[in-house]
Order: structure tokens, then sequence, then C-alpha cells
């Protein structure tokens, strides 16, 4: 067993959307219409128990969609010694989806600002590669409207986390997980640490995503891979690429995320199509991809934890 284990992929915060009692369709359409207009729950005691039971030392704890940095700043504050926080703009994008209010980057920057002073907070994350979720905007012209986020990353010094791969969730189209973005972050901000989440993966057996990841991450010094989601082979091809290796390479689970595993052909994958009316197994399905690597202790133990702690200033 590793020395340290980080998980650099962790959600916290938990939704009721109360779909099957209202006998209404669960699908991620209508998953993501109530994520926008409820309040999340504070999920931290199951976590802390799944924690100890896979001997995870500590979580990195990643917003997404309307879950509140507050709440994730009260959860460091009472577990600091297993929480790190990373921030970013609810309350900008719950306006956006839920009040139909024209998309900021500018106010979206300045909340993640906001919460960065605060030293419960290491980096940015869950970001989406086109932040504004109105289709009819051109891709070129959506993705600068990152840059004000970038500025403020570059000013704290702080990581980012970017999701990528296809997910059901409307809000999650194709060319908004295209790892192919981060390319021309990497060259326009080469001083931010960036993390392609899930390495392009997130909804199973399609190849195209983790490949470009792949390539991305090998191009720039500053892109590292976040495993959640990825098979071990394609984490095994990372770890084997000289321009990758070990030390690039952070585990994930995506922890709390309503996503499933399905069994395709002789492997289990992660998928979207059906959501769970269960809490997944992430913990366990993550590590073992890991574990079907050979490789040296000392490089399992960077993948692990140690790339994460030095990352994120643990």
């Amino acid at each position: 067993m590793a020395n340290l284990r980080i998980d650099s992929h962790v959600h916290s915060l938990r939704f009721k959307p109360g779909l099957l009692k209202q006998e209404e369709e669960w699908s991620y359409a209508a998953l993501q219409e109530k994520i926008y207009t409820t309040h999340p729950w504070d999920n931290s005691p199951t976590l802390l128990k799944d924690m100890d039971y896979n001997h995870i030392d500590k979580a990195i704890i990643s917003s997404a969609f309307n879950m509140r940095n507050e709440m994730i700043r009260r959860q460091v504050q009472k577990h600091p010694d297993k929480f790190i926080g990373l921030c970013w703009h609810p309350e900008t994008t719950r306006k956006t989806y839920a009040d139909g209010a024209r998309f900021s980057a500018e106010a979206a920057a300045e909340e993640m600002d906001e919460f960065l002073q605060y030293p419960e907070f290491v980096g940015i994350g869950e970001m989406l590669l086109l932040p504004d979720p109105d289709i009819h905007i051109p891709a070129e012209e959506n993705f600068k409207k990152l840059f004000p986020t970038m500025e403020v990353a570059r000013r704290h010094k702080a990581p980012i986390l970017f999701h990528t791969g296809w997910i059901a969730y409307p809000a999650v189209r194709l060319r908004v997980a295209d790892p192919t973005w981060i390319d021309d972050l990497a060259l326009l901000y080469p001083d931010v640490p960036i993390i392609i989440g899930h390495s392009g993966v997130q909804a199973g057996w399609y190849t195209t995503f983790p490949e470009i990841a792949l390539m991305v991450a090998a191009r720039h010094k500053n892109v590292y891979l976040e495993t959640s989601q990825a098979t071990f082979d394609q984490i095994e091809r990372a770890y084997l690429d000289p321009h990758i290796g070990p030390k690039k390479i952070l585990f994930g689970s995506d922890y709390g995320a309503s996503i499933g595993y399905t069994r395709v052909g002789d492997k289990t994958f992660a998928t979207t199509n059906v959501p769970p009316t269960y809490l997944p197994d992430h913990f366990g399905w993550n590590l073992r991809q890991i574990d079907k690597i050979e490789m040296s202790e000392d490089d399992r133990n960077l993948i692990l934890g140690l790339n994460a702690k030095k990352l994120f200033g643990i």
C-alpha cells in the first residue's frame, strides 16, 4: 500500500432530486435541472467512512454545478487533516442556469478570487472548458471567457482542474469536454498547473478524447493527468510514455459523481448512459485500475499521493 493516498478529485456535496418519488423520468437532463434549483447537502460523514475503508488519507474536494464554496470551506475547517478545497463559481453558474442571467466571465473570476484568499482553498475546479452554457456563442469566443479565471489562477499560483470527457449532462456537450482546448491554455499560461480531469475519459469505452489528453500532457510540462474513470490500460499508457511518466499522473476517483460502471465485453467501464440509483464504489474501482499496473512502489507512491502533495502544496 502507498505510504500516502490523496484522491485529487472528490465531491463531498450531493443533491436529492426526488425524481423517483415524484414518478418523474430519471434522466441526466432532469437531474441537471434539479441540481441547479435545489440546495446541496453535506455528504462528508459518508465520505469520511469510505475514505477510511479504502485507506484514503486526504481528499481534494472539488466543486461543480451548484455545489457551494462556503459549504466546502466549512468541511475543510471541520476536517483539516482530511480535506483540501478547490473552489469555482457556483453563484455565477446558478444564476445563468436557474435564473436565465447572462454568464459573466468577470463575475465568475471574482467569485473564485474571493475564495482563494482563504487557506482552505488551494486551487480551482472542476471547471468546464467552454464556461458559458449558451450554445449559440462561437466556441472560440466562449473559450476566451476562461481567460479571467486563468489570470486568477496565475495570480494565486493555484492549480486548476478541468472536466474532460463525454458525460450525459446536457451542459457538458462534446466540445465542452474536449481536452484539445487545454493545449491552447497550456501555451497561453505555461506557469499555471493544469489538470486534465478524467484523463479525457469519463464515459467509458470511447478512445478519442483519452488519446488527445495523452498528447496534450506529453506536450506541456505544466499539464497533469487525473485518473478518475480511466481504465488501467489507459493509465498505463501515460505511465509508460517517456514524455508523461509517473510524475505527471494524479490518482482521482470522482467520488460522489452520479455515474455508474458497466461491463462491455471483458472489461468494465465508467458510463453515464443510465444514472445510478445509488452511490457507486468510486474509490474501489479507480484504485483497482492503478493496482493492476506493474510499477515500482516509488512510482506507485507518486501517483497515489506524492504528486498531489507537491502540486497542491499539502
